[in-house]
C-alpha cells in the first residue's frame, strides 16, 4: 500500500506484506508501521518481526511498531519507553482462557526483531535502531542498474539464521537489550532508495547480491507496485531458495524534484 504524504515531502513511502505460504492472512506475525512526514516534520518507519515460537508475537510486534511511530526516541531512549506497550500486550493476553501448557509459555513474553528509522525531510539524514534481524539497505538509484550502498545491521547472507537477541514483551531485571541495540544513519540523495525488510526477505536479497544476481530492481518501484505483484515476488522467491517467513517490506523512494 502507498501512504501519502503532504505535498513537499520529497519521498514516496510504500509497504508491502505476506504471510506464510499455507498461513491465512490473518496469521502474518510481522509488523510495520509509517508517520508520514511533511516537510518540516521528521517521518517514522519501522518493521517488527514476531518470533514465531512466542505467544501472542503478532500482537508484540504490532506493539513496537506503533510505539515507534507514535513516540520520540531512538536507542535505549525508545526501549526506556516500551512500559505502556508492555502493560497494553499483558492485558490484552492475561485474561484469555489457555489450557495450562499455553499459559506458562505466555507468562514468559512475547519476542520481536525490530528496525525503526528517522528521516528528516530536510536535511535527507536518516537514524536506525536495529534489534534482531529486520534489516534495512540504502540503494543507489531509483531505476535500471540500481546497487547496494549499506546493508544494517547484517551486511551478509549467513549472518540470518542463528538466534538473535529479540525484545521482549516482559521486562526482566537480568534481561539488558541496550547491550543488544545497533544504531546506524546516512544520507538519502535525492537518487536514492531505502528498504526496511524482514528477516527472510533480507537474507533472501542479500544472497542474491552475493551471488551477482541482485534482485534489487525486483523490489524497487520498477518491480513491486502493488500487492499482488509483491506475492508474485515472494513466491519467485521462495522458488530461489528463501525461507518460508512472513515477508515485509517498507520502500522510501526519493521523488523527482
Amino acid at each position: 500500500m502507498s501512504v501519502g504524504s503532504a505535498p513537499g515531502f520529497p519521498f514516496a513511502v510504500e509497504a508491502f506484506s505476506c504471510a506464510k505460504a499455507g498461513n491465512r492472512r490473518e496469521e502474518y506475525e510481522d509488523a510495520w508501521a509509517i508517520r508520514a512526514g511533511t516537510p518540516e516534520r521528521i517521518a517514522r518507519f519501522a518493521v517488527a518481526d514476531g518470533a514465531t515460537e512466542s505467544s501472542f508475537s503478532a500482537l508484540w510486534a504490532a506493539l513496537l511498531v506503533e510505539t515507534w511511530v507514535r513516540r520520540d526516541g531512538v536507542g535505549d531512549r525508545f526501549l526506556a519507553r516500551l512500559g505502556p506497550a508492555r502493560r497494553l500486550w499483558r492485558r490484552k493476553t492475561v485474561h484469555r482462557r489457555l489450557p495450562w501448557y499455553a499459559a506458562e509459555k505466555a507468562s514468559r513474553g512475547a519476542f520481536a526483531a525490530f528496525l525503526g528509522i528517522l528521516l528528516d525531510p530536510t536535511s535527507r539524514h536518516w537514524r536506525a535502531v536495529a534489534i534482531g534481524d529486520c534489516n534495512l539497505f540504502q540503494l543507489a538509484g531509483l531505476g535500471p542498474g540500481l546497487r547496494l550502498v549499506k546493508a544494517f545491521p547484517l551486511r551478509r547472507s549467513e549472518e540470518f539464521g542463528s538466534s538473535p537477541f529479540l525484545v521482549g514483551s516482559v521486562e526482566r531485571a537480568d534481561d539488558d537489550p541496550g547491550r543488544h541495540v545497533r544504531l546506524a544513519e546516512g544520507l538519502l540523495p535525492p537518487d536514492a532508495t531505502l528498504l526496511l525488510a524482514s528477516d527472510a526477505l533480507s537474507a533472501w536479497l542479500l544472497r542474491r547480491d552475493e551471488e551477482g544476481r541482485p534482485a534489487w530492481e525486483a523490489v524497487s518501484a520498477l518491480g513491486v507496485a502493488d500487492a499482488p505483484e509483491f506475492e508474485a515476488l515472494v513466491a519467485a522467491a521462495r522458488d530461489d531458495g528463501a525461507r518460508n517467513d512472513d515477508m515485509t517490506l517498507v520502500r522510501v523512494t526519493s521523488l523527482a524534484d
